[in-house]
């Protein structure tokens, strides 16, 4: 090969991997990038790139974790963290407790997979676990794909939804309407927030918070309902719209991955539904919400390397029976966990959910966040699933949520 086409391909080289790692490692460049793009060649040449580097990616992938063990997200294993968290006297019984699931497929499982612990951060001393992380391997060909999953007992944790600073974007929303942050009155009760759905320009999925229509609700879309009473539910919209005047907000997201009980018919194709850009194939970061039968517990799921349907199915099997699909790519899914800050000043986030996740503590809580999210705060003793919690009088100056 002549000496400069050997040039040639060496610096090609030597750009895909600094792109690589911009995208993954130099916080907002990733979706300063893609925009960037979109703005210049539309979203059609963006979307076929994004394809063929993610599909790269999970082939090299596939190559080099044929025989290593399964993708693990904390140490000590769950099974281990939950007799170290017995060991601390916080075995008591919530309201509502996840039960142990079967993994989907054993030749693809980690040890603790099906078993859920409380989560560390989440833990007040001489209080009861209101949250609980499992993992979950749902895909029998990639050991690297797993899902890391919360679940939250809704008869003690309140969820809120806030509209970020620019994004759903909407003409008919003033900005200060949209501060994009936890509601001050809301911030001593905060332990976690996390991300929410897609850009307005990805689907113009609709989004209602406080009687303030950002996008009115598309008929096909799952829709996240949150109510005056602290219910949650998670139906495709015309199962929901007799029920409007009863939601203090509700956020829309591609097709429900699970509804009833069952996958999509539509997961079992290739097709563009659960990724606005990108394939529902696509092998990439994911997020998704869901809940149980019941009602009473709400399941967040982070996952690495997992394409729609293996989201789908990971969620289901740790025991959600209606799913939507959350925001996707490397830069947006996130679950942080907040503590008080040093010398008494407000919360900030101190931890994340999985490793790999970059952020800065004082997001969503003192740093304005410019895409819409959800968080989680305890209620107060007197209220439970089904009482409405009062508010005070920062919710409606806050806009963040009932």
């Amino acid at each position: 090969m002549p000496e400069r086409a050997l040039r040639c391909v060496a610096v090609c080289a030597i750009a895909v991997e600094a792109l690589w790692y911009g995208i993954h490692e130099v916080p907002g460049f990733g979706p300063a990038l893609a925009d960037g793009a979109r703005a210049v060649v539309g979203p059609a040449p963006v979307a076929w790139a994004e394809d063929v580097a993610y599909g790269v990616a999970d082939r090299v992938n596939q190559a080099i974790y044929r025989h290593a063990p399964p993708k693990t997200f904390w140490e000590p294993a769950p099974a281990a963290a939950a007799e170290a968290l017995r060991g601390e006297g916080l075995e008591a019984e919530s309201i509502s407790s996840p039960s142990p699931f079967a993994p989907p497929f054993r030749e693809v499982a980690a040890t603790g997979d099906g078993v859920w612990t409380p989560i560390p951060d989440a833990v007040r001393p001489g209080d009861a676990p209101v949250l609980w992380r499992s993992a979950v391997h749902p895909d029998p060909r990639r050991v690297f794909a797993a899902i890391a999953v919360v679940a939250i007992d809704l008869g003690r944790v309140d969820l809120r939804l806030v509209a970020g600073t620019k994004e759903p974007f909407s003409p008919d929303v003033p900005a200060e309407r949209r501060p994009g942050l936890v509601p001050e009155g809301h911030t001593r009760e905060l332990i976690a927030a996390f991300n929410g759905g897609f850009k307005a320009m990805h689907g113009h999925y609709g989004m209602m918070l406080d009687g303030d229509t950002f996008l009115p609700p598309r008929g096909r879309a799952c829709t996240i309902a949150l109510y005056r009473d602290g219910a949650v539910r998670i139906r495709t919209w015309p199962a929901l719209r007799a029920e409007e005047a009863r939601m203090t907000a509700y956020r829309q997201t591609p097709p429900c991955l699970v509804e009833q009980g069952e996958l999509h018919h539509a997961l079992y194709d290739s097709n563009r539904d659960w990724g606005a850009t990108v394939s529902g194939e696509t092998v990439i970061r994911r997020s998704a919400l869901g809940v149980d039968a019941a009602g009473k517990l709400l399941f967040y799921g982070l996952g690495e390397a997992v394409t729609a349907r293996t989201l789908a199915h990971g969620m289901r099997a740790a025991g959600a029976h209606d799913v939507a699909e959350l925001d996707v790519n490397h830069a947006y899914p996130r679950f942080l966990l907040y503590g008080r800050g040093e010398g008494g000043e407000g919360p900030r986030a101190r931890s994340a959910l999985i490793p790999d996740v970059q952020f800065k503590p004082e997001e969503y809580v003192a740093e304005p966040a410019p895409r819409d999210f959800f968080y989680l705060r305890r209620r107060r003793p007197a209220a439970t699933l089904g009482v409405a919690d009062p508010a005070p009088a920062d919710d409606v100056l806050g806009r963040g949520g009932r």
